[in-house]
């Protein structure tokens, strides 16, 4: 078979592979005009109808799979099956650990559908696994059976990885079906498998997503690769230190050589995948508030979207004997509220309600609900629409929020809202507060967000006056929690340059402040010497000296995959004075989206590409590829979709910090210009991937001048606006500069004007 050959009205365009069992080619269907892969039997093999039988059996298998993450097979054609071709790579590892989970859950699922069906792959290997562009996983060759006399060129059959599936006489006792590195101890030896073999094998690629290592294919030929498997045990010191322990326990359950001890089913791996992790604690690490209470409570509320998923699902755990779980659904009627990342839900002080915001699914409107932790149910409070960041009175008898540029407080049994104060529209534009604390003297410490230092009011009410001022180069001051003391503040403190970020404690009044622990983002106080605080989406416990502030000892792990948005310093938990947590997790990769186009009348016209955790996007001049940001806020990759084809190509590949903002397009469709969060604005050629420094100021890239001569950015505030001189030096240029808030700004098409929003009315 070569380029130009054809079967049926199928063009042969390319050759992908070859293995024991036949060729791959890449061919072009000329009837739907799509491109399609064709696996052929070798014509040697053509004669053995044994052979042939189970060529027909893979296509048979395949058909009557239909599932996302199993690549589709559309027909037989002169002994040849016709598949979807699957861009992409062979799995491969290492790759970070929540990229991992991520793989792992897809081919958990995919085995899961086969499995529900009562097929068993019995190839499972990296090889059989590809990963398209968009990070979705595709299982290939089921029920491929390759004989292990035969030879191709482009495998070895001494390769322990990589060797024909192994097969002995079908007239024999034992018949080995597998891949040798990758073959189930019963299969090794020749009995019959079942699809505890795929378990065994699903555990072998995810050790390797993790660790980078063949776990049985250490040995130069398939037998030593065999013997491995029959003899030897994992080297799970090899695992990455930052390896979950329900990945652990997962991996220790698929790799028992008896099968009858292994994990019966693959359905209950993708459910170990997904389960919330309890805090790390061991009796010598009784300093955490919540391991010496006599009965402490931990709530996660973890979620499956972006940042807060479709249900609250608190988990309840005590550290020693009596533990209680149970999860706790949105009430009825409503979804997951609007602030990303942020802390939403709160438990009371004494730790027996929960006051979250969920969003009325019919109004659009957040609204304040409680539940009292000891209930089944939860219930709204009335003229609360609006409602954000949750804060509690010391007594656990009232709420505070931010609603309509107001601070308020309602009762936790309801009844009249009190508006305590307004909040001041300078900077901030308005902005809806970034939390809020409050003392037993009566006193309420809140965060005005954007460009403000804290402010402080009576609980009564009255005029909000400054407690904090800002130090050079700081943005703003958010999320103050007043110390068991009553005096002292905890808060922190965003700084133009992220690394210099910080968590601080200062008493009111005072123009010290102590210097408690640099990090991207806030931290919470927990009795009687803890802060926690979040990096790397894992929630961590560091020891806090309650007089002098200074941290004591190593931090140690609570839960990961944390929701956090580093880009304004907000994480999603929260923390009683009792030892009650609360916490939002991430979900793995976050809310899944599909990009379509619509006509100016909202009708949907066509989806483009696949789903994937899009964050921004910015259609090229000449409209024919789309700019996209792919990740979590604050970890997020740029990559380009063209838009004929919905093919992604990723541009940049360490995941930075880049700053949710416009991909800012040059007028040739040719470059694009980023904003990174810890440097100014970068130049990326598509054609190249090359990245060039434009600005080594902290900016914001908005939009590119019509004649590709200059950039419009701004501060990170939103306060001042400039023009970049490309043609000059990157001279940088004022244009603009008031107190109120600007976004989205935008070039008119000939150059002379520049749209753009502003929060100056209010």
């Amino acid at each position: 078979m070569s380029p130009q050959s054809s079967i049926g009205h199928y063009n042969i365009t390319s050759k992908l592979g070859e293995g024991g069992m036949g060729a791959v080619y890449r061919a072009t269907d000329t009837r739907l005009h799509r491109d399609v892969a064709i696996k052929v039997l070798p014509e040697a093999f053509a004669q053995d109808a044994a052979r042939m039988q189970r060529f027909e059996r893979e296509a048979q298998v395949l058909a009557a799979l239909n599932h996302p993450n199993i690549a589709a097979i559309y027909g037989i054609e002169q002994g040849a099956i016709v598949m979807e071709l699957v861009e992409g790579d062979d799995l491969a590892g290492p790759v970070p650990v929540e990229t991992a989970i991520h793989y792992a859950r897809q081919i958990a699922t995919a085995l899961e559908a086969a499995h529900e069906k009562g097929i068993v792959h019995r190839d499972l290997k990296p090889a059989n696994i590809k990963v398209t562009p968009d990070g979705t996983v595709k299982l290939l060759d089921f029920g491929l059976a390759k004989t292990g006399e035969e030879t191709a060129s482009a495998i070895s059959p001494n390769s322990p990885t990589q060797s024909p599936t192994l097969s002995l006489a079908m007239t024999q006792a034992g018949v080995i079906l597998g891949t040798a590195a990758y073959m189930s101890p019963e299969q090794a030896r020749g009995k019959p498998v079942d699809k505890r073999a795929d378990i065994w094998a699903f555990g072998v690629v995810l050790y390797e997503l993790l660790t980078g290592r063949t776990l049985f294919g250490g040995g130069e030929t398939a037998s030593d690769a065999m013997a491995a498997v029959l003899t030897k045990d994992p080297d799970w010191s090899a695992l990455p230190a930052d390896t979950p322990p329900r990945v652990r326990r997962l991996l220790e359950r698929c790799l028992r050589k008896d099968p009858k001890q292994r994990l019966r089913d693959i359905g209950d791996a993708r459910l170990m995948l997904d389960e919330p992790e309890p805090p790390a604690i061991a009796t010598k690490r009784g300093w955490l508030p919540w391991a010496v209470a006599t009965l402490a409570v931990l709530a996660v509320l973890s979620a499956a979207g972006a940042w807060l998923g479709p249900k609250l699902r608190p988990k309840t755990a005590d550290p020693g004997p009596g533990a209680v779980r149970f999860f706790l659904p949105l009430p009825a009627g409503t979804i997951e509220p609007l602030a990303p990342a942020a802390a939403q839900a709160v438990p009371s002080p004494d730790g027996r309600y929960l006051a979250f915001i969920a969003l009325g699914s019919s109004s659009g409107k957040e609204s304040v609900w409680v539940r009292p932790l000891g209930s089944m149910s939860a219930h709204r409070l009335d003229q609360t629409e609006g409602a954000n960041f949750p804060f509690w009175s010391p007594d656990s008898q009232s709420i505070g929020f931010f609603a309509d540029e107001k601070v308020k407080r309602v009762a936790v049994s309801g009844g009249s809202v009190q508006t305590i104060c307004e909040i001041s529209k300078t900077g901030s534009g308005g902005a809806a507060g970034d939390g809020g604390t409050w003392n037993k003297e009566g006193l309420i410490v809140f965060a005005n967000h954007l460009g403000t230092p804290l402010m402080r009011v009576p609980a009564v009410g009255g005029v909000p006056t400054a407690v904090t001022a800002l130090e050079k180069d700081e943005l703003w001051h958010s999320w103050p929690q007043f110390l068991p003391d009553g005096r002292h503040l905890l808060y922190f403190a965003v700084n133009k340059d992220p690394v210099n970020s910080a968590i601080y404690v200062q008493e009111p009044g005072s123009t010290q402040r102590i210097l408690v622990l640099k990090n991207a983002t806030r931290g919470v106080w927990a009795p009687p010497g803890c802060l926690l605080f979040v990096r790397e989406e894992t929630l961590f416990a560091q020891r806090v000296d309650p007089k002098t502030f200074q941290v004591e000892g190593e931090p140690l792990t609570v839960a990961q995959d944390i929701a956090v948005n580093e880009s304004n310093g907000r994480n999603a938990f929260a923390v009683s004075q009792n030892g009650v947590l609360a916490y939002h997790s991430r979900g793995g990769i976050g809310r899944m989206r599909q990009l379509a186009w619509y006509s100016r009348e909202g009708k949907r016209l066509g989806v483009v590409g696949k789903p994937a955790e899009f964050r921004n996007l910015s259609l090229s001049p000449d409209e024919k590829s789309v700019a996209v940001h792919v990740g979590a806020p604050g970890k997020l990759d740029v990559w380009v979709m063209d838009l004929a084809s919905g093919v992604l190509t990723r541009l940049t590949r360490d995941s930075r910090e880049l700053l949710t903002s416009t991909l800012a397009w040059s007028p040739d469709s040719q470059r694009l210009a980023i904003t990174p969060s810890t440097a100014g604005i970068e130049e990326i050629a598509l054609a190249s991937g090359k990245t060039t420094p434009l600005a080594k100021e902290i900016l914001t890239a908005e939009d590119w001048s019509p004649d590709g001569r200059s950039i419009l950015c701004t501060d990170r505030i939103g306060n001042r606006l400039s023009l970049l001189s490309l043609a000059e030096g990157a001279k940088l240029q004022t244009i603009l500069d008031t107190p109120y808030r600007k976004i989205l700004f935008r070039f008119s098409p000939d150059g002379q004007y520049v749209v753009y929003v502003s929060s100056e009315s209010g």
